[in-house]
């Protein structure tokens, strides 16, 4: 390969803004897609639980999917770069309609944004990979590659942090002067356009780099590979699968925080207000978790830097679960061990662009594409096994709505959302251990032999 233009520091800085848009969009689905199936959509409960039951499965299902469908595709503004520009507005369309009440019949009304959930779906998982590969396709140096993935991880948290703030008091605004269903739609339809503005700022940035390590439109044939060697790049690849595993006890041991502070907060500390401060100090630590990650990777590497993220948040959450603690003590503690969430949580792009190096130097063949697009999968695991992990801890602990706090139920819910993430997130810190051996020594030999063989 011949030698390519060296990364300007207006892509580098502003690698990670399409991250932005995304999360001002998706955070629409994250917090209020149950809630407009039910309460503005008027699905009925057991109708709307088929609609997430069904569209989870597909959430699933699209992620190796669209990971192969972009390791296919060759358009001609560059293999990953096209989906920048193709992709936002399609996915950005159906996503629309999976917020929007579009018939007086619930049955048509839940068929409709089923729809719109698959086909955005599919279409954002390619896109959203694609920015995600650039990371690895646009350079080979490891440090360019670091500050791109802190530098996504910060503008995913500014995001999160601005839909946070703006999120609600949009849709009740729009709602009050239109309807209460219409509001969700238009915020959703400002949330795809900033979602498209940023994805469209990155394609225009990257004019001089969308070819970086790609064949161009009409490239050998040999160049695309067959669906059996992308999977195979997943089975010849313990970084990868040891990658993915620590992702989704990560992710696990978040979501299910998530789903029990509520009840941490009305029945351990009781002090339910105190939970948007603590949910907007979660995003802001991501955010402070990215900007620290950026130095300490290049410093100590990405497989320890990960490690000692992990290993934080696992001591904060046994304090959680072992000592008691008032409110602020709890957010003090939290807020200290979450950044061993959000600094592992900037550092993925990096390290699923070192498990792609794995790859093609095991194999010959560069499945970029279809492993960056993998980044997805223990999110999405996560969230679907999330939701029957909680329904055992609340059983278990014997909840009923607004009972009074016992015993049995507040171990229940400490062990909920400490004992079990810790568990969770500890099985990851084991895995990345045992199967993520790439270090930057071993990066820059594998590197080396595969320019070798691309030059020979």
């Amino acid at each position: 390969m011949n030698q390519e233009k060296a990364l300007s520091k207006s892509v580098i800085n502003l690698y990670g803004l399409p991250s932005f848009g995304f999360q001002v969009m998706v955070n629409m689905e994250v917090f209020f897609f149950a809630a407009f199936l039910t309460d503005f959509a008027l699905i009925p409960a057991a109708l709307a639980g088929t609609v997430l039951m069904i569209t989870s499965i597909f959430d699933i299902i699209w992620v190796p999917t669209a990971g192969a469908i972009l390791e296919k595709s060759n358009m001609r503004w560059g293999r990953y770069r096209s989906w920048l520009l193709v992709g936002p507005p399609f996915a950005g369309l159906f996503f629309i309609l999976q917020f929007t009440k579009s018939s007086s019949n619930a049955t048509m009304t839940a068929l409709l944004i089923s729809i719109g959930f698959i086909v955005s779906h599919l279409v954002w998982n390619i896109f959203y990979a694609a920015h995600i590969a650039m990371n690895n396709s646009m350079t080979t140096v490891r440090e360019e590659r670091i500050s791109m993935s802190s530098n996504r991880g910060m503008f995913n948290a500014l995001g999160a942090i601005s839909f946070s703030y703006f999120g609600t008091k949009l849709i009740n605004a729009l709602g009050a002067s239109t309807t209460p269903a219409m509001g969700y739609t238009l915020t959703t339809v400002i949330g795809v356009s900033f979602m498209i503005v940023t994805y469209y700022a990155l394609f225009f940035l990257t004019k001089d780099y969308g070819f970086h390590g790609l064949a161009k439109p009409g490239g050998k044939a040999a160049e695309k590979m067959t669906v059996g060697e992308m999977f195979k790049n997943i089975v010849i690849n313990p970084p990868l699968i040891g990658l993915m595993l620590a992702e989704l006890g990560r992710y696990l041991g978040r979501f299910i925080i998530f789903g029990l502070a509520f009840y941490y907060f009305k029945y351990v500390i009781e002090n339910l207000a105190g939970l948007a401060i603590f949910f907007t100090g979660l995003n802001v630590v991501t955010f402070v978790g990215a900007l620290l990650a950026n130095p300490l990777a290049k410093k100590f590497g990405e497989k320890a830097t990960y490690m000692i993220s992990l290993s934080l948040f696992i001591a904060a959450l046994l304090m959680v679960w072992a000592l008691p603690m008032s409110y602020n003590t709890f957010l003090v503690v939290m807020f200290v061990g979450y950044l061993g969430y959000g600094m592992p949580d900037a550092l993925g792009p990096a390290m699923y662009g070192l498990t792609a190096d794995y790859g093609e130097w095991k194999t010959g063949k560069n499945a970029r594409g279809f492993i960056m697009s993998l980044i997805s999968m223990p999110i999405k695991t996560a969230i679907f096994v999330r939701s029957v992990i909680i329904t055992v801890i609340l059983t278990s602990a014997g909840y009923v709505a607004d009972m009074a706090p016992t015993e049995q139920l507040i171990n229940g819910i400490k062990n909920g959302i400490a004992l079990y993430p810790s568990i969770f997130i500890g099985f990851g810190l084991i895995v990345i251990f045992f199967l993520y051996k790439i270090t930057p020594e071993r990066h820059a030999e594998m590197q080396a032999e595969i320019a070798a063989r691309k030059k020979s």
